[in-house]
C-alpha cells in the first residue's frame, strides 16, 4: 500500500521509498526513512495534496510524491 492510500488519522509504517536521484535525497532530508512512523492528517478537496505528520513535523506532500512511499499499518 501507498501513503495515498492510508485512512485519515492513522497511523502507518513506512517500509520503502520506491523512488532515486533527487526526489530520494529530498524525502530523507524531510525524516522519510524506513521504519519510520507517518500519519495521515487531511486530504484536500480534490485529494491533492495531502497533509502527514511524521515525527513533530506536519509536511504536505503532492499524490504523486505519496505513491512513491510505501507503507503499512502498525
Amino acid at each position: 500500500m501507498t501513503l495515498d492510500q492510508i485512512d485519515k488519522n492513522k497511523t502507518a509504517l513506512i517500509t520503502k521509498l520506491d523512488t532515486s536521484g533527487v526526489l530520494l535525497k529530498k524525502f530523507y532530508d524531510m525524516g522519510f526513512i524506513e521504519g519510520s512512523q507517518i500519519t495521515l492528517i487531511r486530504k484536500s478537496p480534490l485529494n491533492d495534496p495531502i497533509e502527514v505528520k511524521i515525527s513533530s513535523y506536519h509536511i504536505t506532500l503532492r499524490i504523486q510524491e505519496a505513491k512513491c512511499i510505501k507503507v503499512r499499518y502498525e
